[in-house]
């Protein structure tokens, strides 16, 4: 999972044949500009976000056993409900309710009307409202370019909102999920999206029959998903570029919440009963050789994001939102090296979970 220069020219040739066959005006646009050359190792973060059910916590890094939030904030005063939130590659975050998006730029010192740096109402040129002039977004997500995308159950719906933001624009690539004839066909109920260091987009979404599976949406968005083949929800990436020079075992990486078998069976032998788990794979992964974690832990969370420069993972438990530091991979039977109880209450430490870094 590297960018090289060849991908851009392939990148490139193919915008070039969309535009000539007609194609660009219509269809999904390409990123602007594409990077170039190998990612540049991402830096070590300053702040760790978390997001308890719209309050938002921020942590300074590193953490430490008596690590408190320097800063509790209500994501958006008076809106009754928890709304999306993602953060972007620059620290900005982008808070948004069934009718509004509110980008705020860092630092981040409060969510308070008055201090919202930009406001974009929702329109059907973003994304699809129903009758009562609502979206149903169950998540944004900054992709590596800065790009801010909306996760939107009615109809399905994915759409790409670029840079540069102003307050009446349109979507730049809209994504029919769970089309008839796709891979995905019937996986209509969107979850969390996610973006690796290239851009490529993962959805986890599930069926009528509750069935779940990551998919995966390769640059350019022309080309329609293809699953994973894995039910793996909270998914993260780690790219080997990553790491700091120092690291000792600098390894590509696909880490999440995982529902499936920990053993490929023998022949003629059954499944092996599925379990919840943490599981880690080693990237690209190997159908052929069965899809089971390399590593796991016996433990459900809510939230995960790694941390390459300093070799950690963070974790938010699903049932009481703990906040856990494992290393990086991780190793058999792994163990968290730190654990932070949730401040944010009872109630609000078990739903609508997010983690985020920032510089």
């Amino acid at each position: 999972m590297k960018i090289s220069t060849v991908f851009a020219l392939v990148v490139a040739v193919a915008a070039a044949i969309l535009v000539v066959s007609g194609c660009g005006s219509t269809g999904p646009a390409p990123i602007t500009s594409p990077p170039q050359g190998p990612p540049i190792p991402t830096p070590p973060a300053n702040w760790l976000y978390v997001d308890h059910n719209g309050t938002f916590f921020a942590y300074r890094l590193p953490l430490h056993a008596d690590s408190k939030p320097e800063r509790t904030l209500a994501e958006w005063p008076g809106l009754g409900l928890a709304p999306a939130i993602a953060v972007g590659p620059y620290g900005e975050v982008a808070i948004s309710s069934p009718t509004e998006i509110r980008i705020f730029r860092a630092p981040i010192v409060t969510f308070e009307a008055s201090r919202v740096n930009l406001s974009i109402p929702l329109t059907p040129a973003i994304t699809e409202i129903n009758a009562s002039g609502n979206a149903d977004l169950v998540d944004t997500e900054y992709d590596p370019n800065d790009n801010l995308w909306l996760f939107n159950n009615i109809g399905g719906e994915i759409s790409e909102l670029r840079t540069p933001f102003s307050k009446r624009m349109q979507a730049s690539v809209q994504i029919g999920f769970g089309q008839p004839g796709s891979k995905a066909a019937g996986y209509t109920n969107l979850g969390e999206g996610r973006f690796d260091v290239n851009a490529t987009l993962y959805v986890y979404a599930s069926n009528a029959a509750e069935t779940s599976r990551l998919f995966k949406i390769g640059f350019p968005y022309a080309r329609p998903p293809g699953t994973t083949g894995l039910n793996l929800d909270q998914a993260d990436f780690v790219d080997a570029s990553q790491y700091l020079p120092t690291a000792k075992n600098p390894a590509d990486l696909l880490l999440g919440q995982y529902v499936g078998a920990l053993r490929t069976p023998k022949p003629g032998s059954p499944p092996s009963p599925p379990v919840d788990v943490m599981g880690q794979f080693y990237e690209p992964l190997q159908p052929t050789k069965g899809l089971v974690p390399n590593e796991h832990v016996n433990t459900v969370v809510g939230a995960l994001i790694a941390d390459p420069p300093r070799e950690l993972i963070y974790t938010l438990q699903s049932t009481d939102g703990e906040l856990d530091v494992y290393g990086l991979p991780l190793a058999g039977e792994a163990k968290p090296v730190l654990a932070l109880k949730c401040p944010a209450g009872a109630s609000s430490c078990s739903a609508h979970e997010h983690l985020f870094l920032a510089p």
